[in-house]
């Protein structure tokens, strides 16, 4: 499972460095079985690699368990999330799933919450369902860098597309997952499971079982009214738009407080 383990901490964002850290393995140990000599971690090691990306004893993701991603959307990470999926439903395929080709038996199911968006991100949470296993991902976009020599100017690190009508991420990068019934997330339409206020600051505070967020999907879908109104450059603000924007650019309320300068 070393590729997997690998394409796993890819996804996340994590180095092999950062992983030696949290298992307090050396650094050198986990990168040599990642390269292929199985011999570098004990089986006692092994586990604490297991241990720290919540796998079960043979290095599977574990059904009933809700995980908590952080995926930056670029290709590298994409690709690694993707090939995590298909791993995964490949190993234990869905058993009451039609064997035709056109059938979902090795895809997650992708729905989209919505709340707290910003332009190209409309949906910044995502649930990734398939067998009992719930992936709870925060997607965010591609870091900004300053560029030498030309203050207070920014230019985007993705080298791809910045095309600002794109919606990011695109699952037709995530071949191993599919729209869950009623969701759709697109330049002209956004619809996925609406979060309320307290449901989005639940979500930036960590603090979710996966009893909760079962009973969050079972919402109705609903589409998103400001989508189309974004895509034209013609915000219809709200109070509750304008706040959905502050959660989604400033970690707490003292935080965006101090930035707008409310005494």
């Amino acid at each position: 499972m070393r590729e997997f383990i690998f394409d796993l901490i890819t996804a996340r964002g994590w180095s092999i460095r950062h992983l030696a850290e949290l298992t307090d393995i050396s650094y050198s140990g986990i990168r040599d079985y990642l390269k292929g000599l199985p011999h570098r971690l004990s089986s006692e090691r092994l586990s604490r690699v297991y241990g720290i990306l919540e796998l079960d004893g043979n290095g599977s993701l574990e059904k009933n368990t809700l995980y908590t991603w952080r995926v930056e959307v670029k290709e590298d990470q994409l690709r690694a999330l993707n090939r995590v999926l298909r791993v995964t439903t490949e190993m234990d395929p869905l058993p009451d799933a039609s064997d035709s080709p056109e059938s979902n038996r090795f895809k997650f199911e992708a729905i989209p919450l919505l709340g707290g968006g910003i332009t190209g991100l409309p949906a910044p949470y995502w649930v990734l369902r398939w067998s009992d296993i719930y992936i709870l991902i925060q997607w965010t976009l591609p870091k900004t860098s300053l560029v030498k020599k030309v203050p207070n100017f920014h230019a985007n690190q993705n080298t791809g597309s910045n095309d600002p009508s794109k919606v990011n991420p695109d699952i037709k990068l995530i071949s191993s997952a599919y729209w869950a019934e009623k969701m759709d997330l697109s330049t002209e339409k956004v619809c996925g499971i609406q979060l309320t206020h307290a449901q989005l600051n639940q979500l930036q505070n960590k603090s979710l079982e996966l009893e909760t967020i079962k009973d969050w999907l079972q919402a109705a879908p609903i589409e998103d009214p400001h989508w189309a109104s974004l895509q034209k450059h013609q915000i219809e603000w709200t109070w509750a738009l304008i706040t959905q924007k502050l959660q989604q650019i400033y970690m707490n309320p003292e935080e965006a407080a101090k930035a707008l300068k409310i005494k």
